[in-house]
């Protein structure tokens, strides 16, 4: 059968759905990223927003919306990298519920020793990204910026769908 939807851009379309589904299979496996401590590339990669937002002081809500992850599982993965040693909680003084996530000196110390192969991992990448220029690499940021809004678009329509099958559950009184 023809796949007629995807015109001449079914090897693109190949890419995207394979780089998904690599990352999606790899993303939450402990221990692949440094040998300091059992992390997965999604603690990792909060880790990574947290160090980089130390001075900027986000609170939670702001940092796990620039990673795209829903406050609940963001919450998860905090307490996670709490109980690793990794992060620590403040609050701020005027705002109690206000939250604001800081490394650990352990976090600096694993991130320093995860970069280093981080930098030859992606080596190969950024030099193709190099070789493609910088108006070139907007196209793919903003070609991936696409794949992954349809995504979520796809994933907010199923959960409205969802929610709008869900049945008010009556309470008998035993």
């Amino acid at each position: 059968m023809e796949l007629k939807w995807m015109g001449s851009h079914r090897t693109a379309v190949e890419a995207l759905i394979r780089c998904g589904n690599s990352y999606s299979q790899a993303v939450n496996l402990a221990g692949l990223m440094t040998d300091k401590v059992e992390i997965s590339a999604t603690e990792l990669q909060v880790m990574e927003y947290i160090l980089e937002n130390e001075e900027r002081r986000e609170n939670m809500s702001q940092v796990a919306q620039r990673l795209n992850l829903n406050q609940s599982n963001f919450s998860k993965i905090v307490s996670q990298l709490v109980s690793k040693g990794l992060l620590a909680k403040y609050r701020t003084a005027n705002n109690r519920k206000n939250i604001i996530i800081q490394p650990t000196d352990f976090a600096r110390e694993v991130y320093m020793d995860y970069s280093q192969t981080a930098a030859l991992t992606w080596k190969p990448i950024f030099d193709t990204l190099d070789e493609m220029g910088p108006e070139a690499e907007k196209d793919f940021i903003r070609i991936m910026n696409l794949f992954a809004d349809s995504c979520n678009e796809a994933r907010r329509r199923l959960c409205e769908r969802d929610s709008e099958e869900t049945e008010e559950l009556e309470l008998i009184k035993l």
